[in-house]
């Protein structure tokens, strides 16, 4: 799936503010800085995620962008809808009844499209900004302990001088 840089954005900067879990709305320039977006483009972008309610607006001294809901209930298909609109899977020439080749391409496209929509519905943004599980740090850890047990380097230098003897005697 390609996604436009505009689509980019939005998404950069929606995981910012999700990550901020700040009580005050972020300034545009802050996020801006932080993710090396051109300010002026990303205040469209913003304005775009504020029509289609998934940022609130202040204005002022104080004002800045703040998520309307949790993390949790923004879906990465509600940020891409907002900037690119319903995803479509209609095809630019109509189909005519009697052609059967085109009728089965657009039902094709309908299908994979659904498909689509309900795995982005299901990634929300609070997936995305969570940090990698620790279970996997851990599994390699000890998976690095059991090669450094006494019983397993023993068994490794155990098998390395028959290999050179072998070679001794061919």
């Amino acid at each position: 799936m390609k996604l436009s840089r505009t689509v980019a954005y939005a998404l950069q900067a929606t995981m910012q503010l999700a990550v901020s879990d700040s009580d005050t709305p972020v300034p545009c320039s802050q996020i801006a800085a932080k993710g090396e977006m051109p300010e002026r483009f990303l205040l469209q972008v913003l304005r775009s995620l504020v029509n289609h309610g998934v940022l609130r607006s202040t204005r002022g001294v104080d004002g800045g962008y703040m998520l309307i809901r949790t993390p949790d209930e923004i879906s990465l298909l509600d940020v891409i809808e907002a900037i690119e609109g319903p995803l479509d899977s209609k095809l630019p020439l109509p189909a005519a009844p009697e052609d059967h080749t085109q009728v089965n391409l657009q039902q094709a496209l309908k299908d994979v499209t659904a498909t689509a929509r309900t795995q982005l519905e299901s990634i929300k943004i609070a997936h995305l900004i969570q940090a990698p599980a620790l279970e996997t740090a851990e599994e390699e850890s000890s998976l690095a302990e059991v090669a450094m047990t006494p019983a397993h380097t023993e068994s490794i230098g155990a098998g390395a001088p028959h290999a050179t003897s072998r070679a001794h005697h061919a």
